[in-house]
């Protein structure tokens, strides 16, 4: 055979191995594609709340609480309705379709309402996720890569078509002369969110025109939503105190009657806020902290007539699964002491110069300027409202008079550093 027949002969194999590779190939891509368009349709964020006793709430500000169970088209919450004294308990299951994901506000799974199966099997997710050696590969393996390939088919496909693809999907709130980014959804594979994974980071969150603030560990995260693990989570109560009960308890709040003392026993790992109590007509603001698995007792005179109320925010470490198009990761950053745990939340509607509330505790500053308690609530009013210059102009006044406060100032300055954390990372936010 002459070099010429040999270099015929092998570009002609050449060309029958080309002829059989290219359908072979496009058998591969278009069944990875598949398997890439199944994977998308099974949410990884979502999933792990599966057969876990959660906490689904709606943009409404409504809250149902069951045990979640992922169908196909959306999920369910089966809980049961209380017995009365003429019925049993009814089973129900209520059905949330997929087409209402953008309805939720968020989706809690507090780690205070797991059974004990129950956090054993939270703490396996987690800790199976957070392997040092998984979240170094997970970029690594082979689902991640076939939802890459998925994406870029799907580019392409709509390239053809004449369309962007993801459709991302923004959300920038007019303030002042900028805008501000609180969502951005879109991204079934995501190149910071993945370098991220199994860090600390700290989400803006949009629920209920405030805007909040949660730390967590970046757990999982998908085309709808963000999965933080370990965050802590406040919780706004009002309890009515009855003296001749003697004690009672909300979540991680104690209180009890001793010796004329109003005695509140904080049993968390993380602090306890408590904002005032009302004895009758009267208000008595408090504006204190109660650090973790410690104990206050308060001067407390029953009132002739009317109720004992204290109000109060309880902290609540819960894993929290956040609408993408709701929420965004602003900081890969592990805030220190009981700054995480802080959340004021600053409202984004329209301020009202004639808020009641406003009002009577200006007057009541203005007729006890030494009142720190005072100055310290009327200061976290106007954090809420927007007004960050002068929310500040009033911490700085009940710092000036810590030592009546009854932590000596210590909820005071912490609310303060994340009210600075606001204003140097959005600017002036004042309207």
């Amino acid at each position: 055979m002459t070099i010429i027949e040999w270099i015929i002969n092998f570009l002609a194999l050449m060309f029958w191995l080309l002829l059989l590779a290219v359908p072979m190939a496009l058998l591969v891509v278009t069944t990875l594609t598949l398997i890439g368009l199944r994977r998308r349709r099974r949410d990884r964020a979502i999933r792990l709340l599966d057969k876990f006793p959660v906490t689904l709430e709606r943009e409404d500000g409504s809250r149902r609480s069951g045990v979640l169970s992922i169908n196909a088209g959306g999920i369910t919450l089966e809980y049961a309705l209380p017995a009365t004294g003429r019925t049993p308990p009814a089973p129900i299951t209520y059905l949330h379709y997929e087409a209402e994901w953008r309805t939720l506000n968020a989706i809690y799974r507090f780690e205070d309402e797991l059974s004990k199966e129950d956090r054993e099997r939270r703490r396996r997710q987690i800790n199976a996720v957070l392997r040092p050696w998984k979240q170094q590969s997970s970029r690594w393996q082979p689902g991640r890569w076939i939802d890459r390939l998925t994406e870029q088919v799907l580019a392409l496909w709509h390239s053809l078509r004449g369309r962007h693809f993801p459709q991302a999907e923004f959300h920038p709130l007019p303030r002042g002369d900028r805008k501000l980014l609180v969502g951005y959804a879109g991204d079934n594979v995501n190149a910071m969110l993945d370098e991220n994974l199994g860090k600390q980071v700290v989400v803006r969150h949009l629920a209920n025109n405030f805007l909040h603030r949660h730390q967590g560990t970046l757990l999982a995260y998908s085309r709808y939503f963000l999965f933080l693990a370990r965050t802590p989570v406040s919780q706004q109560v009002e309890l009515t105190l009855h003296p001749e009960k003697g004690a009672g308890q909300a979540y991680t709040l104690r209180w009890r009657w001793k010796n004329g003392k109003l005695e509140i026993q904080n049993r968390c790992s993380y602090p306890l806020l408590l904002d005032y109590i009302r004895l009758g007509d009267k208000v008595q603001e408090l504006s204190m902290m109660i650090d973790a698995e410690s104990s206050f007792a308060l001067h407390v005179e029953a009132p002739a007539r009317g109720e004992i109320v204290l109000a109060a925010r309880i902290i609540r470490e819960a894993d929290v699964l956040l609408p993408r198009h709701r929420a965004i990761v602003r900081y890969a950053a592990d805030l220190p002491g009981y700054l995480a745990a802080l959340d004021v939340g600053v409202s984004l509607a329209p301020p009202h110069e004639s808020d009641a509330e406003e009002q009577r505790l200006r007057r009541e500053l203005k007729q006890r300027p030494g009142d720190a308690a005072t100055a310290a609530a009327l200061a976290r009013h106007l954090y809420q409202k927007g007004y960050l210059d002068e929310a500040e102009h009033y911490y700085l006044q009940a710092l000036a008079g810590a030592r009546r406060l009854p932590d000596s100032g210590e909820r005071v300055q912490l609310e303060l550093a994340q009210l600075r954390i606001y204003k140097e990372d959005e600017g002036e936010l004042s309207p």
